[in-house]
């Protein structure tokens, strides 16, 4: 397993930034500078810490920053104020965590168990009784469904399915480094598209006895993983160049989640929940080799627009009401208000491979990743490289997304006598995609269909 042994230096060295990140946003929230950008770039930082942990092995690590990121992550959903008891026990956290970087060969003399113990009292102290039921809850796939066990709480998965897709993910060592990567270089290209709910690391058993060396280093190592993205299955096996036989897709009921509302005897509590799989601590490191490019932090994101945000989608054919107008070149479209989230420019995007050309790649919105479109190159118009193109976050059946467009214009009110079917021939956009024609200040106004536009099948990224 030499070839294994040297992840975790690249993992140690990478996760130094990291961790200085995670400190300069703590004292942050214990000085009250508890904006939603800081929470989420602390999230994120100790999110990474933690999905690396579980590929190289390093269970101390991973659950003691398991552990921090259950309460950022509910002070990032707003169920948990960062009061001075949830700072001071955060920052105590970190104290064990940094410790565990600079001791990695004597992690049995450090205890993370006290740590722990005040993250969750804290936590208990400071949420509502059914967030801490539901945070407590750790639901188990049942036989049938042939997953392992995962350390999720009921809480994060409701939130995870609410918002996107969840993948069962499954890799040996030797495929990963076949595709030219390190599990590092992965599990980075997996934080930027999502998130690592929880990720084991498996290893056979293996007897010490009798054994030599060669026997030893050809144990085959692999990787249990469950993921959330909003991506579609074919747009994640693309980005991540996964092979059919590597991922799934499962469902709440896969996991053993039942509705809201459920009763406790139907939950397995977090501190008896079964191992999630084969865990072993991985060997001590050695001087660090390489180092990974870390996820991309979330971009600044202009204030909305002022249009409709967590509104329900409008029913497909309905033409009366307002529209949001923009431009792509010398022709004006709109879009049903209720449609849009909001309006932003134009972010850094991580580019997916082997994608239809007009899927620009990925943004990370406030902690949701979201797949964005060129939609001039989705209705086939040749690009303007002199525009100054601004994103506009909308709503497509249970989705959220990002269409890039050249400019907004305005909101305006349309009567259904005011919509004219369209002709059969539509010129650029096939007449399914399209809602109707109508007139605006001597303008034609061309309204897209977005359920029909941006779906995934019509897209062409979904299987």
């Amino acid at each position: 397993m030499g070839e294994f042994d040297d992840i975790i230096p690249e993992f140690l060295t990478e996760s130094t930034e990291l961790l200085e990140t995670v400190e300069k946003g703590l004292l942050g929230l214990e000085q009250g500078q508890a904006e939603d950008e800081m929470v989420h770039t602390v999230f994120r930082a100790i999110h990474s810490i933690k999905g690396g942990a579980g590929f190289v092995g390093l269970t101390k690590i991973e659950r003691l920053a398991h552990r921090m990121e259950d309460l950022l992550n509910l002070i990032r959903n707003h169920d948990l104020v960062a009061t001075p008891p949830i700072t001071d026990a955060l920052l105590q956290a970190l104290d064990v965590l940094s410790s565990l970087f600079e001791r990695v060969d004597e992690h049995s003399e450090i205890d993370i168990e006290g740590p722990i113990q005040v993250l969750q009292e804290a936590l208990n102290a400071g949420v509502e009784p059914q967030v801490k039921q539901e945070m407590q809850a750790v639901s188990q796939p049942p036989a049938h469904t042939g997953l392992p066990g995962f350390e999720v709480s009921d809480y994060v998965l409701r939130n995870k399915f609410n918002q996107g897709n969840v993948f069962f993910i499954h890799l040996n060592l030797s495929a990963i480094e076949a595709r030219g990567l390190t599990p590092i270089q992965l599990v980075n290209e997996m934080l930027s598209m999502g998130e690592i709910l929880d990720a084991n690391l498996v290893l056979p058993r293996f007897e010490q006895s009798g054994a030599d060396e060669q026997a030893y280093d050809s144990i085959e190592v692999s990787f249990d993983v469950l993921y959330a993205t909003v991506l579609e299955g074919d747009l994640l096996s693309a980005a991540l160049r996964l092979d059919d036989g590597d991922y799934r897709q499962v469902s709440a009921e896969d996991l053993g989640l039942r509705a809201a509302g459920r009763s406790p005897a139907q939950a397995v509590p977090a501190a008896q929940a079964p191992s999630a799989g084969p865990r072993r601590e991985a060997a001590p490191a050695r001087e660090a080799q390489s180092v990974a490019t870390p996820a991309p932090p979330a971009p600044t994101a202009p204030a909305p627009a002022p249009v409709a945000a967590e509104t329900a989608p409008p029913e497909a054919g309905q033409k009366s009401g307002e529209y949001l107008t923009f431009t792509l070149g010398s022709e004006s479209y709109g879009v049903d208000i209720l449609s849009v989230q909001e309006i932003i420019g134009l972010p850094q995007l991580t580019r997916l491979p082997r994608c239809p050309g007009h899927v620009l790649g990925v943004m990370n919105l406030r902690g949701m990743v979201v797949p964005v479109v060129d939609l001039r190159r989705r209705l086939g118009l040749p690009p303007d490289e002199s525009s100054s193109p601004v994103v506009v976050v909308l709503h497509v059946g249970d989705k959220i997304m990002g269409a890039v467009v050249d400019g907004v214009s305005d909101v305006v009110h349309l009567s259904e006598s005011q919509v004219q079917e369209p002709p059969e021939f539509a010129g650029a956009v096939r007449r399914e995609y399209l809602r109707g024609l109508s007139r605006h200040d001597q303008d034609m106004l061309i309204l897209l269909e977005l359920d029909r536009l941006l779906a995934p099948e019509n897209a062409g990224y979904a299987a």
